[in-house]
Protein backbone atom coordinates (compact mmCIF):
# COMPACT_ATOMS: atom_id res chain seq x y z
CA UNK A 1 0.00 0.00 0.00
CA UNK A 2 0.43 3.56 -0.57
CA UNK A 3 -0.33 4.91 2.50
CA UNK A 4 -0.15 2.66 6.15
CA UNK A 5 -3.52 3.68 7.64
CA UNK A 6 -3.04 1.69 11.09
CA UNK A 7 -0.90 4.76 12.01
CA UNK A 8 -3.95 6.63 12.43
CA UNK A 9 -5.95 3.81 13.97
CA UNK A 10 -5.01 4.63 17.93
CA UNK A 11 -5.73 8.55 17.44
CA UNK A 12 -9.03 8.28 16.02
CA UNK A 13 -10.06 5.56 18.57
CA UNK A 14 -9.46 8.47 21.22
CA UNK A 15 -11.45 11.23 19.38
CA UNK A 16 -13.98 8.80 18.53
CA UNK A 17 -14.49 7.43 22.69
CA UNK A 18 -14.00 11.51 23.26
CA UNK A 19 -17.13 12.72 21.32
CA UNK A 20 -18.77 9.65 22.31
CA UNK A 21 -18.38 10.29 26.01
CA UNK A 22 -19.20 14.15 25.11
CA UNK A 23 -22.45 13.37 22.97
CA UNK A 24 -23.55 10.90 26.24
CA UNK A 25 -22.67 13.90 28.59
CA UNK A 26 -24.69 16.73 26.70
CA UNK A 27 -27.38 14.58 26.19
CA UNK A 28 -27.74 13.83 30.33
CA UNK A 29 -27.25 17.59 30.77
CA UNK A 30 -30.46 18.24 28.29
CA UNK A 31 -32.83 15.41 29.58
CA UNK A 32 -32.10 17.17 33.14
CA UNK A 33 -32.64 20.07 32.47
CA UNK A 34 -35.99 19.09 30.79
CA UNK A 35 -36.98 17.69 33.54
CA UNK A 36 -36.30 20.16 36.52
CA UNK A 37 -39.50 22.53 37.40
CA UNK A 38 -39.86 26.10 35.86
CA UNK A 39 -37.34 28.61 38.11
CA UNK A 40 -39.04 31.74 36.91
CA UNK A 41 -42.68 32.44 34.65
CA UNK A 42 -45.89 32.22 35.51
CA UNK A 43 -45.70 28.58 35.78
CA UNK A 44 -44.46 28.95 39.05
CA UNK A 45 -46.97 31.38 40.27
CA UNK A 46 -49.70 28.17 40.60
CA UNK A 47 -49.73 26.42 44.06
CA UNK A 48 -48.67 29.73 45.48
CA UNK A 49 -50.56 31.92 48.45
CA UNK A 50 -51.06 35.23 47.90
CA UNK A 51 -53.24 38.45 50.07
CA UNK A 52 -56.37 39.65 48.66
CA UNK A 53 -55.88 43.57 47.86
CA UNK A 54 -59.23 44.53 46.67
CA UNK A 55 -62.35 42.22 47.37
CA UNK A 56 -63.12 39.17 45.03
CA UNK A 57 -66.38 40.03 43.75
CA UNK A 58 -65.45 37.86 41.53
CA UNK A 59 -62.50 40.07 40.77
CA UNK A 60 -60.34 41.85 42.45
CA UNK A 61 -56.89 42.06 43.21
CA UNK A 62 -54.22 40.18 44.80
CA UNK A 63 -50.84 40.89 46.37
CA UNK A 64 -48.37 38.35 45.22
CA UNK A 65 -44.92 38.22 44.99
CA UNK A 66 -44.67 41.62 45.90
CA UNK A 67 -46.76 42.86 42.60
CA UNK A 68 -50.36 43.17 42.56
CA UNK A 69 -52.19 41.27 40.07
CA UNK A 70 -55.86 41.28 38.36
CA UNK A 71 -57.79 37.80 39.88
CA UNK A 72 -60.82 36.40 39.55
CA UNK A 73 -62.81 33.79 41.98
CA UNK A 74 -64.86 30.84 41.29
CA UNK A 75 -66.04 30.41 44.57
CA UNK A 76 -67.35 33.04 47.20
CA UNK A 77 -66.58 36.91 47.04
CA UNK A 78 -63.18 37.14 49.27
CA UNK A 79 -62.53 40.35 51.21
CA UNK A 80 -59.36 41.98 51.64
CA UNK A 81 -56.69 40.45 54.01
CA UNK A 82 -58.05 37.09 53.08
CA UNK A 83 -55.25 34.34 52.00
CA UNK A 84 -55.78 32.66 49.03
CA UNK A 85 -54.22 29.95 46.45
CA UNK A 86 -53.85 30.41 42.57
CA UNK A 87 -55.23 27.53 40.94
CA UNK A 88 -54.91 28.94 37.46
CA UNK A 89 -53.53 31.75 34.95
CA UNK A 90 -55.46 33.22 31.97
CA UNK A 91 -53.10 35.91 30.55
CA UNK A 92 -52.53 38.07 33.34
CA UNK A 93 -55.29 37.23 35.32
CA UNK A 94 -54.95 34.60 38.01
CA UNK A 95 -57.98 32.60 38.70
CA UNK A 96 -58.00 31.87 42.93
CA UNK A 97 -59.48 29.65 45.24
CA UNK A 98 -59.52 29.95 49.02
CA UNK A 99 -56.45 29.66 50.53
CA UNK A 100 -55.61 25.85 51.38
CA UNK A 101 -58.96 24.69 50.08
CA UNK A 102 -58.40 23.74 46.50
Amino acid sequence: MLVDYSVFAGPATVLGIMAACLATLSIVAVVRSQKRKPAAGRETMVGQIGTVNTALKPEGTVYLNGELWHARTKGPHLDPGAKVKVVEIHGLTLGEGKGGDR
